[in-house]
């Protein structure tokens, strides 16, 4: 599966690197998933977004792996921009690492592409939503 990452923060991509080099830094995610920071006009059309760590990951552990890996970079970080999730033309948008966060990144991942995953408040200004 592939899972596109974006971070919407005015610090000229930092931040979108620090998660990109975590995830390459947790190894039981790197054991299940590739990582790769791509320009967006490789990816699709992330508003704002200069480049997205697109993930190719396998079901099961690796997406529990993905979300906790998530969760603990954003609880050792202040940052506060909220993150895009987008994997099947879904996406959601996360704001912390609180649990119902992993949750809903969990069943973003595991639902299949006729699942509905999320609310208007999601998606109302969130980059990639269909």
């Amino acid at each position: 599966m592939r899972v596109l990452v974006s971070i919407d923060a005015d610090d000229g991509g930092t931040a979108l690197t620090d998660l990109y080099r975590w995830f390459r830094q947790d190894g039981e995610l790197r054991r299940q998933a590739q990582a790769r920071l791509r320009p967006v006009r490789q990816t699709g059309g992330f508003i704002g977004a200069v480049e997205v760590i697109e993930l190719v990951v396998g079901q099961g552990i690796a997406v529990a792996n993905l979300a906790i890996a998530y969760a603990t970079w954003r609880q050792a970080r202040a940052l506060q921009a909220p993150v895009t999730i987008t994997v099947d033309g879904m996406s959601i948008t996360v704001r912390d690492g609180s649990e119902e966060s992993v949750r809903r990144i969990v069943e973003l991942l595991t639902s299949g592409p006729d699942s509905e995953v999320r609310d208007a408040s999601d998606n109302a200004d969130s980059p990639g939503s269909g």
